[in-house]
Formats: C-alpha cells, sequence, structure tokens
C-alpha cells in the first residue's frame, strides 16, 4: 500500500478508471479517447485544469504466449514491451492529471519475467505508482487541509447474483461492493477498485434517528464529516469503476484462415460466460471540498 497526498482547489473533478487492457484487440480505444476529451475539456461547470485522475490497474493486457488465456486473434502482436510503450502514449496526454497509477492483477502475473510493469510506466510518465493499493489524502490547496480520503486498489473476486430480479441483482452486487471494501480502512469517505469491470456507484446511506432535548423528541440523519478519524461504513461512497474491455469482437462474415491475426476470436470474458456490463468510468464531483455527486460516464 502507498499513502499519497495531493493537493487540490475546493473544486475539482475525479475520475476514476480501470482496465484499459492495452495490448488486447478487445480494449475500447475510442471510449478512452472521450474520455480524454472530457478531461481536456470544462466538466460539469469546472474547467480542465481541475480534472484529475485515479487509474485503478490493468492498464495493459499484460498477456504473452506463456498465458493461457493467450490468443493470435485477441492479442495484439509484438509481446509485452509494445503494450507498455502503447500504454505510456495513451496516457502521455493526461500525465499532468494523474494522482497515482496502481498495478493490476494482469500486470503483477508479469513479475518474475518482467519485473514491475507498473512502476515503470509510472517512472516514464513521471506520476506517483500507487502499488496496488493506495490511500489518497485530498488536502485544500488554499490552506492545506484535509478534505476527504479515497481508499482506492485494483480490486478482488467478482461482483456476480443470480437473484431472479433485476433490482435485486443490482442490490446484490452494491452490498457485495460494500463488504469487500468497508473493513479495509475506516478513514476513506471514498472507496473504489476495479478490476471486475462492473460501473457501480453505491452512496451513503443516512439512517434517520431520534433525540431528545430538554422538552421534546427531536429527529436527524447519521452524518459524518468527510475528513473525520473514522467514518461510518454505512456514510461512505462505494464504487466499482468500471472498464474499457470489449466482452465481445467484430461479427466475422468471411474469416480469411490464412490471415489468422486479422481476425478477432471470442474474448475470455465471453468464455467465460460473463453478462454483458456497461463500459466506461465514473466521475465524482467535488464541490466546496465536498463529495456533492458521482456519476457514470457509459461509453458505446
Amino acid at each position: 500500500m502507498r499513502l499519497i497526498t495531493k493537493s487540490v482547489p475546493m473544486n475539482f473533478n475525479l475520475f476514476l478508471v480501470s482496465c484499459t487492457h492495452w495490448g488486447s484487440k478487445f480494449h475500447h480505444q475510442s471510449g478512452w479517447e472521450n474520455l480524454i476529451d472530457m478531461m481536456d475539456s470544462q466538466y460539469a461547470g469546472i474547467p480542465a485544469s481541475a480534472n484529475y485522475l485515479v487509474h485503478h490497474g490493468d492498464a495493459i493486457e499484460a498477456i504473452d504466449i506463456f498465458d493461457k488465456r493467450w490468443s493470435l486473434q485477441g492479442c495484439e502482436p509484438g509481446g509485452i514491451i509494445p503494450q507498455l510503450d502503447n500504454s505510456v502514449e495513451m496516457l502521455e496526454p493526461l500525465k499532468k492529471k494523474i494522482v497515482t497509477l496502481l498495478q493490476g492483477n494482469h500486470e503483477q502475473l508479469l513479475e518474475a519475467r518482467y519485473g514491475n510493469v507498473t512502476a515503470w510506466v509510472s517512472k516514464e510518465l513521471e506520476v506517483p505508482y500507487g502499488t496496488y493499493t493506495s490511500v489518497i489524502s485530498y488536502v485544500s490547496k488554499k490552506d492545506g487541509s484535509l478534505l476527504f480520503k479515497q481508499f482506492a486498489t485494483h480490486g478482488f473476486g467478482v461482483l456476480q447474483s443470480s437473484a431472479d430480479d433485476i433490482k435485486r441483482r443490482n442490490s446484490n452486487r452494491e452490498l457485495s461492493l460494500k463488504r469487500k471494501l468497508k473493513n479495509k480502512v475506516g478513514d476513506a469517505f471514498l472507496m473504489t477498485m476495479g478490476h471486475t469491470h462492473k460501473l457501480i456507484i453505491s452512496k451513503p446511506e443516512p439512517e434517520l434517528f431520534i433525540y431528545g432535548t430538554d422538552d421534546k423528541l427531536k429527529q436527524m440523519y447519521t452524518y459524518t464529516a468527510p475528513n473525520a478519524p473514522y467514518i461510518p461504513p454505512d456514510l461512505r461512497w462505494y464504487i466499482n469503476v468500471g472498464a474499457f474491455f470489449k466482452m465481445y469482437g467484430n461479427n466475422l462474415v468471411d474469416h480469411d484462415f490464412n490471415k489468422p491475426e486479422e481476425g478477432v476470436s471470442s474474448s475470455y470474458a465471453e468464455r467465460a460466460g460473463y453478462d454483458p456490463i456497461e463500459l466506461g468510468f465514473a466521475v465524482v464531483m467535488v464541490r466546496d471540498g465536498v463529495i456533492v455527486d458521482i456519476r457514470k460516464e457509459v461509453v458505446d
């Protein structure tokens, strides 16, 4: 884990991304270009200079010919080094906005043969390397006071539900996300992860309670200061930040078997039987130092 302090204005946007999988033919390049356009423009009334990014890992596909998931149709040619070069090229336009770059499970599996490739990319870009998990303290540029903390991890496990009703499935996934993250640290107002490719936002849930004064009973809702030393789990934001990895390739009618590298095969996500997901990312909107909303940005 790495502890990071980021100085920010009182009004800013925090773009949360993961699982770009550069080096895979299933990477959603036009979706990534949409994100760059958003970050280089005014977003929700905030200038581009106050847009920031946390990348939650699996920046590259990190699959070579020794990996059981490798396929000629699914992986870009050239191996791991071109993937790393491509990730640097894709992140270069945003490097001044990057808070940290986390290591994903895909990159971690390369360490025995290639070393820590995420640390290498971070060094090339001159951005903080966040290891697999970071706790980020956002502090005011004006006076250095703590606004809130973010627990950011690449993630682990799955967020599946077999419930027969869509509302229940969505609720189950939110609860599963909360269960995964809530006990990791106690002082993070914002808890985020990638890995599952899901785009899920779980808002704080204040609870009604009754209290008494000298002569009457009153009602109030539970509340926490975003920068408190302990944030009750029900009063935090939990985000699964989405992905840029397509499940399905092109619909090939006339496959040229003499040129297999020009085709696209079934992805490992398709072969695993996963359901369709929303591709995209989340944007945290901070106004006057407080998180006021978090938006899903779904890319076509």
